[in-house]
């Protein structure tokens, strides 16, 4: 092996090679295979090939007191061709488009593109293109105060939002393409959550163009006072039992089966709460005058609840019940 490094081209007959034809030549065979790898890369890097490359489009120079209104597109496809060495370096970075705005007015304009309006790196054709046209649409530039309409969440179950939220300021000025703001008379805030609130508030919360063209000039927050409180519920009940009490020494009777229905107004959170169970209607024997002779008393329907000082009895029937004694 020593002497192949010396005399790579010599041919050696030692007993090894004479073992191991293989072996025989091989500076040649090795010199024989780099070359040929060298034809085969330089033959495909310098063959033609065709790819597709994306590139970016700017639009420079546009008139003051103009917008764009509509969305022109940002890149255009290109189809190049070339050595395929060339265009493995090609990137939408080293390539740009420039669309010269000077000239547009309001309305509609039309930029035509060609092939011949490209220049790629050296040796590289560019043989299409799309989009071929690009449309820009554009109007005056204009200013215009609206109002601020909130954008409020619901409550919590069981709670309401009382009167309309207080915005300050309540207007604020808009900037965009003339057309555009004719029909915008009010912006929106960003939406503010009123979970968790049970009572009166204020909020910073930042305001929300309706479109990305039209911006909001100033301030771009304002502060919104939502006043929370907790709803006021009636609720009925219906065929109640009337209990009897203190008639241990009377044999009494009554005109049968009495409907009773009763209603109650109260805050949520109780009135939700409320059942049949906590309600007690009754009728008090003591009150009848043990002297007087008379078969027929009429008692008072009493009504035991709680939370007597915050829940309001709104309806009640019967109120009276009339008793017989025997």
């Amino acid at each position: 092996m020593v002497n192949w490094l010396k005399h790579p081209f010599q041919s050696d007959h030692n007993e090894e090679n004479q073992k191991n034809p293989l072996l025989n030549n091989i500076g040649k065979k090795v010199l024989a295979i780099v070359i040929a790898i060298s034809l085969w890369l330089v033959a495909n890097l310098q063959h033609d090939i065709e790819k597709n490359i994306a590139i970016d489009v700017n639009y420079a120079n546009l008139p003051p007191g103009l917008v764009v209104v509509n969305a022109p597109p940002e890149k255009l496809n290109l189809r190049v061709r070339g050595p395929r060495s060339q265009l493995s370096s090609i990137t939408a970075q080293n390539m740009l488009f420039t669309i010269d705005l000077s000239n547009i007015s309001g309305g509609m304009s039309k930029f035509e593109i060609g092939t011949d309006q490209i220049t790629p790196p050296r040796d590289v054709q560019v043989t299409g293109i799309s989009p071929a046209e690009i449309k820009i649409e554009a109007d005056k530039l204009a200013e215009k105060k609206v109002k601020v309409e909130p954008s409020i969440g619901p409550p919590e179950v069981g709670y309401e939002i009382i009167g309309k939220p207080e915005v300050s300021p309540s207007t604020t000025s808009i900037e965009g393409p003339k057309n555009l703001l004719s029909k915008i008379n009010s912006i929106t805030t960003d939406p503010v959550s009123v979970k968790g609130e049970k009572s009166k508030f204020t909020i910073e919360v930042p305001l929300r163009s309706p479109y990305s063209i039209v911006n909001i000039l100033g301030d771009n927050t304002v502060k919104v006072t939502i006043d929370i409180k907790e709803k006021t519920l009636e609720k009925e009940f219906n065929d109640l039992n009337i209990s009897y009490i203190n008639f241990d020494e009377f044999d009494f009777e009554t005109n049968g089966n009495i409907a009773t229905e009763l209603a109650f107004e109260g805050p949520f959170s109780i009135i939700n709460n409320l059942n049949s169970n906590d309600i007690e209607l009754y009728v008090d024997g003591s009150d009848i005058n043990k002297t007087n002779q008379n078969k027929k008393h009429t008692l008072k329907v009493g009504v035991n609840y709680p939370y007597k000082d915050i829940l309001k009895l709104t309806k009640q029937t019967p109120k009276t019940i009339e008793i017989k004694l025997n």
